[in-house]
């Protein structure tokens, strides 16, 4: 086999890991201000409290909820308006950037 044919390993495990995506952004009920406490699913790195009115734990916890959660954690725990407005502040892993914004080229757009 010649170089050209190799497969070049991934990165990291947010390379090849599946990451789950809606539908539609209508789809994201989440709520848009006070509190979000996460499932001990997703909050496996030990806080499990965010604070919508804070743009750290905003971004913090949509990252999280994006790159951990299934379709029913997104449905419950994102609002689509809210993700779109903190889309360009966000830094999810680029596997997820890019598989969301595939989606939904209005996220592309508001970055």
């Amino acid at each position: 086999m010649n170089m050209s044919e190799h497969t070049p390993t991934p990165f990291s495990f947010a390379e090849v890991k599946p990451y789950e995506v809606v539908d539609s952004l209508a789809e994201l009920h989440g709520p848009d201000h006070g509190g979000l406490e996460l499932p001990v699913e997703l909050a496996w790195g030990g806080r499990t409290e965010f604070d919508l009115e804070d743009e750290y734990d905003r971004t913090a916890v949509y990252k999280i909820v994006l790159e951990e959660g299934t379709k029913q954690h997104l449905r419950e725990l994102v609002n689509g308006r809210l993700l779109t407005a903190i889309w360009n502040q966000m830094r999810p892993a680029r596997p997820v950037r890019a598989l969301w914004e595939k989606h939904f080229p209005q996220l592309r757009a508001a970055a």
